[in-house]
């Protein structure tokens, strides 16, 4: 079994992290206040394509920093 080897967090890491804490803000945000009681089938499905898009863009970047990142 291979041994885990322990990386430390660099200040890049926690930036783009904080950049994607106020994205996600801002997403919900699309969908907190509702029209006339309902969600609007337009918004919902903008919601979902840009929760998709910001996600995968997080996915992609911590993985290229995970394998890829200097500080060992």
């Amino acid at each position: 079994m291979k041994e885990i080897i322990a990386k430390r967090v660099s200040m890049f890491e926690l930036f783009y992290d904080l950049i994607f804490v106020y994205a996600i803000s801002k997403i919900t945000a699309m969908i907190h206040h509702p029209v006339s009681g309902s969600l609007p089938l337009f918004s919902y499905f903008e919601f979902v394509i840009v929760v998709i898009i910001v996600m995968q863009i997080w996915l992609y970047q911590a993985l290229y920093i995970n394998r890829f990142g200097k500080s060992r």
